[in-house]
C-alpha cells in the first residue's frame, strides 16, 4: 500500500512540475496557416516570415515555391529597405532539382534601389515539372533598428513550358523586428 501511494505521489509531482511548452502554429509553408493571411498556392513564400533579432546581425530565410505546377521559368522580384538591411549571399535550394532536372539560376541585386530579381530556368521539353520547395537561400544584415519588410513583389512572374504565364495566388514577406 505505502508503495502505492509513493507512486502515485511521484506521478502527480512529476506532472505538475513539467513545463508545457507554448506552441506555434505559425508555420509559413502550412496551407492554413498561408490561407490566413490570404495566400493561396500556387505561391511563394519567406520561412521563417516573422523574425527578433538585433542590429548588425546576419538573419537567414529560405524563398519557397509552394505548389507551383507546369512551371519552365520564373522571374522572383524582392523588394527590401536598402538603409535597413544589407544582402550577403543567396544560394539556389533544391526546388525541381529533385525531378532530375538541373534548373539555371541566376540573381541580380540592385542594393541602391532593393531589388533582387531571382531567375529560375528549367532547359529541355518536360511538362510536368511541378512542385514545392525551396527555390534559394538569403542571407542579410541587419543595418538599423526599426520594423523592416522583406517582400516578394507583384512584378513576380512564372511560365509554362509554352511561356504562358501561370496565376500566382499569393506573394509572402516577412516581418523583422529590430532593436
Amino acid at each position: 500500500m505505502r508503495w502505492t501511494s509513493n507512486t502515485i505521489l511521484a506521478i502527480a509531482l512529476s506532472f505538475f512540475s513539467c513545463e508545457i511548452p507554448d506552441q506555434n502554429y505559425n508555420d509559413p509553408l502550412d496551407l492554413d496557416y498561408n490561407s490566413s493571411k490570404g495566400i493561396l498556392p500556387p505561391a511563394f513564400v519567406f520561412a521563417p516570415d516573422q523574425i527578433s533579432t538585433s542590429v548588425s546581425q546576419n538573419i537567414s530565410l529560405e524563398l519557397h515555391a509552394l505548389e507551383v505546377d507546369r512551371v519552365a521559368g520564373s522571374q522572383i522580384t524582392l523588394s527590401y529597405n536598402p538603409s535597413k538591411v544589407s544582402l550577403q549571399n543567396i544560394s539556389q535550394g533544391d526546388w525541381l532539382i529533385d525531378n532530375g532536372q538541373t534548373p539555371i539560376f541566376l540573381y541580380e541585386n540592385n542594393s541602391t534601389s532593393g531589388v533582387i530579381d531571382i531567375y529560375y530556368s528549367v532547359l529541355g521539353s518536360s511538362e510536368n515539372l511541378s512542385g514545392t520547395g525551396i527555390v534559394a537561400y538569403l542571407s542579410f544584415t541587419v543595418n538599423a533598428p526599426g520594423p523592416i519588410t522583406i517582400s516578394i513583389d507583384g512584378s513576380t512572374r512564372i511560365v509554362d513550358k509554352d511561356n504562358q504565364p501561370i496565376q500566382l495566388n499569393g506573394l509572402g514577406e516577412v516581418a523583422i523586428t529590430t532593436q
